[in-house]
């Protein structure tokens, strides 16, 4: 059983081809997982001439809640990923948002992203921050992606966190929220806070967390914020370049 449980951990971080991954992505990202992905997207206030980032974007429920605010005018949806298989999963399940030119899917960790500073208008993730290796670096990184008045949220179902940490599930993770928060402070966003909520999308009503953090202002920039080129990556066609792989 312990294997398992091991499997399992490693598959909710990064999800791989296989039976475990098969079955998370079906019993748990699209059915569990679809009212926090709709609601992040809904509470980032998206208008419909905005850029917007999803990390971690999984099955791809929250690029198409989030596309659905973008539809009717210039946005765009852009999403990041570090695992090929939900990369290959997202790319069916949205190929026409894709042929669009409304959405753009990348392989990509979060602590080194291919877009310019100030690109995005709102990020939200959901159930993402427990895996990243480098709070710090990944804070810092979605900071400098972001344009001044922009939004982040993220939403979580913490009693069910902690049903599945109680199981083991997140022996390579951690879902301190507290933690969250304080380095995001630390980082430079502002306003954060959590909000209990229930889901006002679907008739059950469930429980969740959203915790929201903004950019008002940014200071001047150094040289870790500087905009980064990526000659070799063909954003259009969503390909990744030899030279920009998941660090």
């Amino acid at each position: 059983m312990s294997g398992l449980v091991n499997l399992i951990s490693l598959n909710l971080k990064n999800p791989q081809k296989g039976l475990v991954g098969w079955w998370l992505v079906n019993s748990a990202f699209k059915k569990r997982n679809a009212y926090l992905e709709e609601n992040a997207a809904r509470l980032c206030n998206i208008q419909p001439d905005h850029r917007v980032l999803e990390i971690g974007f999984g099955p791809g429920c929250g690029l198409k809640a989030a596309y659905e605010y973008v539809k009717e005018g210039n946005g765009k949806i852009h999403g990041v990923e570090i695992s090929e298989y939900m990369l290959e999963f997202a790319s069916k399940s949205c190929h026409q948002l894709i042929q669009q030119n409304k959405l753009q899917i990348l392989l990509s960790s979060v602590h080194h992203m291919p877009f310019n500073t100030d690109t995005f208008d709102s990020v939200f993730h959901v159930n993402c921050y427990y895996f990243w290796p480098s709070m710090k670096s990944s804070l810092r990184e979605i900071y400098r992606v972001m344009k001044p008045g922009a939004v982040m949220v993220t939403t979580l179902n913490l009693k069910r966190l902690k049903i599945m940490q109680s199981k083991g599930y997140f022996k390579h993770g951690n879902i301190d929220p507290l933690r969250y928060m304080v380095a995001l402070e630390k980082t430079g966003f502002e306003n954060v806070r959590i909000e209990y909520l229930k889901d006002s999308l679907y008739d059950e009503k469930k429980p969740y967390q959203a915790i929201f953090a903004e950019i008002k202002e940014k200071p001047a920039y150094d040289e870790e914020f500087e905009d980064v080129e990526y000659e070799n990556l063909d954003i259009k066609n969503n390909e990744k370049s030899e030279n920009f792989k998941p660090l």
